[in-house]
């Protein structure tokens, strides 16, 4: 407990904090059994999602209709009228996909990478089963008190051979509050996960290199005591 609050609820509290209002909302009625969380995966597509994604999209939903509590997400039922966000890709203010701001990412990332002893990779159970994703966390206080080990850094899929294949992160000014803002491929193309997905530009070569070599580094490091995140 942090004065008074679970953690659960601290992590809550924050999210809300950072996510957008939404402009624009559609009514929808409640099947038996559905969830928020299955909600948000099939309104995000459902395909190639971090669990991060899924979580913060589901609290999007809840925070749209005034669920602002564990128990109060928990307590829908079947034909119960809610309201979910239309995805327009403007949930938030206009992109600017200046080169300056991916180069400003990437530095971010490798000063985390290299210089926080905190970092540290788990293998997702949803990952695992479908598409070998992994996720890179690091400790994080937040304002609250509320600390944690598993601040999300970024996420990656390897291949059938442990090689490093995509990276997802956030822009360093958060583009998208509910779900990271770039695919990184190993050809170095920069791709905004807006809707649709668009390209954003290209890391040059010591870029490119020096990003999937230390996210190859921890993921190999991770190989000798394996650990799964959800």
């Amino acid at each position: 407990m942090i004065n008074g609050v679970s953690a659960e609820q601290a992590v809550i509290n924050q999210v809300f904090e950072k996510l957008p209002e939404v402009k624009s909302k559609k009514e929808y009625t409640l099947k038996n059994g559905e969830s928020l969380w299955g909600l948000a995966k099939q309104e995000l597509g459902g395909k190639n999602l971090t669990n991060r994604e899924i979580r913060d999209y589901m609290l999007l939903i809840a925070k749209l209709n005034g669920l602002d509590t564990v128990e109060k997400m928990n307590g829908l039922m079947a034909n119960q009228k809610i309201y979910l966000p239309e995805l327009t890709g403007k949930l938030k203010n206009s992109v600017k996909e200046s080169k300056n701001s991916i180069d400003k990412t990437v530095d971010a990332l490798l000063n985390t990478l290299k210089n926080d002893k905190s970092v540290h990779v788990k293998g997702s159970m949803f990952g695992a089963m479908h598409s070998n994703l992994y996720h890179i966390f690091k400790e994080k206080t937040y304002s609250s008190g509320y600390k944690t080990n598993e601040s999300p850094v970024l996420s990656f899929v390897v291949d059938r051979e442990g090689s490093v294949q995509t990276i997802s992160t956030d822009d360093t000014q958060d583009i998208f509050a509910i779900r990271y803002d770039y695919d990184i491929d190993k050809k170095g193309n920069v791709i905004l996960r807006d809707y649709p997905a668009k390209k954003a530009g290209n890391l040059d070569k010591t870029q490119k290199e020096s990003l999937f070599g230390e996210v190859q580094k921890l993921y190999d490091d991770y190989n000798k005591q394996p650990k799964r995140y959800y």
